[in-house]
C-alpha cells in the first residue's frame, strides 16, 4: 500500500462515543500529505494501559517497517504519553510528539469559560443571529 512513501507518522486518539464505547483511531500521515485511517478500534472491554496502546501502535509500525516512521503524535493523556515513550525508547529515530492542535483546543476552551470571553461570545452570537435572520441586514 504505502511502499514508495519516504516517511510516515502515526497519529492516534481515543474518545467515548454517545453509546459509551471507547473508540480509538489510528491515522497514518504520509510524506506526500495523504492521510489513511488505519483503524478504528473499540477498546471498551480493555484497560487503556500504556502497554496495550504501545502494542496497538507497534502493530502498525511492524506492518510498514520502523524505518518509515518518523513520529508518533497523540494528545497528552497519561496512558498514551507513556505508550509514546515506550515506542520511542524502542525505536530511537521515532519522535515523541504531543499534538499542538489538541493543546490549543484545551486552552481555547479554558479561555472561553472566562467571564470576559463569555460576554464577547454572547455579543457575537447576537450579531450573527441578527444578520442570519434579517432580510434587511443581509443586503
Amino acid at each position: 500500500m504505502l511502499i514508495n512513501i519516504k516517511y510516515i507518522y502515526l497519529a492516534c486518539d481515543g474518545w467515548t462515543n454517545p453509546s459509551g464505547e471507547s473508540i480509538w483511531n489510528f491515522v497514518i500521515h504520509t510524506s506526500n500529505h495523504h492521510e489513511y485511517l488505519w483503524s478504528l478500534r473499540n477498546l471498551t472491554s480493555e484497560r487503556h494501559t500504556k502497554e496495550l496502546l504501545a502494542e496497538e501502535i507497534e502493530l502498525i509500525i511492524d506492518y510498514y517497517g520502523s524505518e518509515k516512521f518518523i513520529a508518533i503524535v497523540t494528545d497528552a493523556g497519561a496512558n498514551i504519553q507513556a505508550a509514546r515513550t515506550i515506542i520511542t525508547s524502542k525505536y530511537k529515530h521515532i519522535l515523541n510528539v504531543r499534538c499542538i492542535a489538541h493543546a490549543i483546543n484545551l486552552i481555547s476552551k479554558d479561555i472561553c469559560k472566562t467571564p470576559f470571553a463569555n460576554k464577547i461570545l454572547k455579543y457575537c452570537n447576537t450579531l450573527v443571529t441578527y444578520f442570519k435572520s434579517s432580510h434587511k441586514a443581509g443586503k
